[in-house]
């Protein structure tokens, strides 16, 4: 019998420390639900990757393309940053965003890959270099609204300023990434340097 009230005790506490964590970082995951289009220009937009479906963008990476089709098309940015490494069989996510951003009208001269990050800090550390080198101090960052508040702090402790440019998902099911968002906040605020 003590055997089963301390399994109890432990699945309630660890229910209440879930509930928690929620309560807590969602405000942060939620903060950029409302947000509008950016107004304004910036020397370049800055898109973070997000999973392939063979070999292509998935519905949620095309999202945030479409963001950067937006952007370039209503002369908010003149390039476009690509950040996204390899998957399982070697394409990168930047060579696919940008095979689908050709597609779309962009071309090819504004778009510069970053194709070696294998997470979002990876994205952000990995791009200051590109944005460094071209002499961008200030870049829009195209991300999920969900993601934007923890790909921020990356782009902070990275030495970019970055203004979000959230990406409102018609895809996704967002109670699941925001409850996975603060899971990363967590992971974030408890590992990092």
């Amino acid at each position: 019998m003590p055997l089963k009230i301390a399994g109890l005790l432990g699945m309630v506490l660890f229910v209440i420390t879930g509930l928690s964590v929620l309560i807590y970082w969602w405000p942060s995951v939620s903060r950029y639900d409302t947000s509008p289009m950016p107004e304004g220009q910036k020397q370049a937009a800055l898109v973070l990757g997000a999973a392939l479906w063979d070999d292509r963008p998935s519905p949620a990476l095309m999202e945030r393309l479409e963001m950067a089709v937006k952007l370039f098309e209503q002369k908010k940015v003149q390039y476009i940053v690509l950040s996204g490494g390899p998957e399982g069989n070697g394409v990168t996510e930047a060579q696919a965003m940008k095979d689908y951003l050709i597609s779309h009208g962009v071309p090819a001269a504004s778009l510069i890959l970053e194709d070696r990050s294998r997470n979002t800090e990876e994205n952000l550390r990995f791009c200051k270099r590109i944005l460094d080198e071209h002499h961008w101090d200030e870049v829009y960052l195209v991300t999920h609204d969900y993601h934007q508040y923890r790909a921020l702090q990356y782009a902070a402790r990275a030495g970019i300023r970055a203004v979000p440019a959230p990406v409102h998902s018609q895809m996704l099911w967002t109670p699941y990434h925001k409850a996975r968002e603060c899971l990363a906040l967590v992971k974030l605020a408890l590992f990092s340097r």
